[in-house]
């Protein structure tokens, strides 16, 4: 953003603090944001299930082959199988949860929860409330 509240893009998106609001707004692109909730994601998985996401998982999520890290596959992926999105929005509750004193972490998760992709739906299944 910008001292005029437009949206920056590029390597420029940093931080940029807001006097006017009395409040700190992190900016970032939508690929730093899918990048941002994966990883969270992730590590909410290893931390409270001892499996990580596979490859294939995070590219689900992202949208596209983004993720390469080349470990070989000994297994089929346990969040692969039944409702995927489902289980990403519960991991994502547990990661909220770890991270809820990273503001980078609910920023990405606010530019994210408008968007029509498998990410956006895990978004807004997590922060629904729940019944």
């Amino acid at each position: 953003m910008t001292s005029t509240g437009l949206l920056m893009e590029g390597p420029s998106a940093q931080y940029w603090n807001s006097l006017r609001h009395g409040r700190t707004v992190l900016c970032m692109t939508p690929d730093e944001a899918r990048e941002e909730v994966i990883s969270g994601i992730d590590y909410a998985a290893y931390k409270e299930t001892d499996s990580s996401l596979h490859d294939a998982d995070k590219n689900r999520l992202f949208g596209s082959e983004h993720y390469k890290s080349g470990r070989p596959v000994y297994k089929h992926s346990p969040w692969a199988e039944g409702d995927f999105e489902d289980k990403m929005a519960a991991l994502l509750r547990m990661a909220n949860a770890l991270n809820r004193s990273v503001p980078t972490f609910r920023e990405a998760e606010r530019l994210l929860e408008n968007e029509e992709s498998v990410l956006g739906r895990v978004v807004r299944k997590a922060n629904r409330p729940e019944t």
